[in-house]
C-alpha cells in the first residue's frame, strides 16, 4: 500500500489479522519467558557421581526442582579435566536448559589444555553454589618435627627438598594452590601427585607425605579422632567446622588466601531474562534454611543471596585465571 492510496475493507482486514498474529506470537513468547523454565533442566557435573560437588548440586538441585515444578537431572561426565563437560556444553542451545557446575579450576582449563575459548567470555555466569578454603593437615609422626605451620616452614627451609605434600592430581585446585603457598612462603618441597583423594588422604596418614590441601569433610574427621593435625586453614577468616585452626596469616604472618568456588555457568548466549530468571532460582534454594545447614554441615561455605550476583561470578573466575594461568606458565605446569 503506497502513500496517498484509499486502503480497502479487504486490506484493513489483511493489516488486522497480520497486526493479531504479531501480537500472538509476542504474548506466546513473552509468556514462554515468564514461565521459565518451561522444560526440565540438566546440570552436567566434570566429576565421577558422589563426590563431594556432586552430594552437594545434588542437595541444591532439589530444592531447584521443587521451586519451579520441574525436573533438575544431574548428569556426569568425568573426563579430560573437564574439558569433555564444557564440550557438551557448549555444543547446546542457549536456552538455559544445559548447565555445567564446576569448579574454579575451569578458569584454568583453557591455558593448561591450549582450548581456544575464554573461561567466562564464552559463557554465561548463573550462580556460585559455595566455596571451599582448604585445611593443611600434617600426620602424627610429622608432628615430632613441626607442630605449628610457622614450624613446618622453618623446617623445610632448614632441610631443603626433604618435605613432601600431596595432591589429588597434577593441574587440579589442591596441586595449584599448594605451589603457589610454597612460593609464597619461599621454601624448597616435593609435590607428590595422587589419582584422586582417597589415595592422597592414605599417603599422608601412613607418613609418605606431611602434608596435603583438603577439604574439610574429608580431613575433619581425621582431626577430631587425633590422626591428623591441622596447622592452617587457608581462607581469610578461620572456618566455622575447625574454629581453634589458624588462617595462614595468623599462623605465620605471609599474605596467603586461596578458595576454590563451585559455580553453575550456562553455554554463552543465553538471554538475560533466563539468567537472571536461573540465578534467582539458585539464589532461593540456597537461602532455604534447611538447604544451607545441609551445606555448611560439611564445612563448606554458601555465598550470601546479595553476593550471588552474576556479574560477582564472572568477576571470580576472570581473577582466578589471571593468578593461576600466570603460575602455571611460569612454573611450565603440564595437564595430565
Amino acid at each position: 500500500m503506497g502513500f496517498g492510496r484509499t486502503a480497502t475493507p479487504f486490506r484493513w482486514a489483511l493489516i488486522a489479522l497480520l497486526a493479531g498474529t504479531l501480537a500472538a506470537a509476542h504474548s506466546s513468547g513473552a509468556l514462554a519467558q515468564a514461565k521459565f523454565p518451561n522444560r526440565p533442566i540438566r546440570i552436567l557435573i566434570p566429576f565421577a557421581p558422589g563426590g563431594g560437588v556432586d552430594v552437594v548440586v545434588r542437595i541444591v538441585a532439589q530444592k531447584v526442582s521443587e521451586q519451579t515444578g520441574q525436573a533438575v537431572v544431574i548428569e556426569s561426565k568425568p573426563g579430560a579435566g573437564g574439558a569433555i563437560a564444557v564440550n557438551e556444553l557448549m555444543r547446546s542451545e542457549p536456552d538455559g536448559t544445559t548447565l555445567l557446575a564446576t569448579t574454579s579450576s575451569h578458569a584454568t582449563l583453557p591455558v593448561l589444555n591450549k582450548l581456544p575459548w575464554h573461561p567466562s567470555n564464552d559463557f554465561t555466569p548463573i550462580a556460585n553454589i559455595y566455596s571451599t578454603m582448604f585445611v593443611m593437615p600434617t600426620n602424627k609422626a610429622s608432628t615430632a618435627h613441626f607442630r605449628t605451620l610457622a614450624e613446618l616452614i622453618a623446617y623445610a627451609k632448614a632441610n631443603p627438598g626433604k618435605l613432601s605434600w600431596g595432591s589429588s592430581g597434577i593441574a587440579g585446585p589442591q596441586h595449584l594452590v599448594g605451589m603457589r603457598f610454597m612460593r609464597t612462603a619461599g621454601i624448597d618441597t616435593v609435590h607428590v601427585p595422587y589419582r584422586g583423594n582417597a589415595p592422597m588422604l592414605q599417603a599422608l596418614l601412613q607418613n609418605d607425605i606431611q602434608l596435603t590441601f583438603d577439604t574439610p569433610t574429608l580431613v575433619a574427621p581425621h582431626i577430631q579422632d587425633g590422626k591428623l593435625t591441622a596447622l592452617a586453614v587457608t581462607g581469610p577468616r578461620r572456618m566455622a567446622k575447625l574454629p581453634d585452626v589458624p588462617t595462614v596469616k595468623e599462623a605465620t604472618g605471609l599474605d596467603f588466601t586461596s578458595d576454590i568456588w563451585i559455580f553453575v555457568i550456562g553455554p554463552k548466549g543465553i538471554p538475560e531474562p533466563v539468567q537472571a530468571a536461573l540465578n534467582k532460582e539458585f539464589a532461593a534454594a540456597l537461602d532455604d534454611k534447611a538447604v544451607r545447614e545441609r551445606i555448611t554441615g560439611f564445612g563448606l561455605e554458601v555465598t550470601a543471596s546479595g553476593e550471588n550476583t552474576t556479574a560477582y561470578l564472572k568477576k571470580h573466575i576472570d581473577d582466578f585465571a589471571a593468578t593461576y594461568g600466570k603460575l602455571i606458565a611460569e612454573l611450565n605446569i603440564k595437564a595430565e
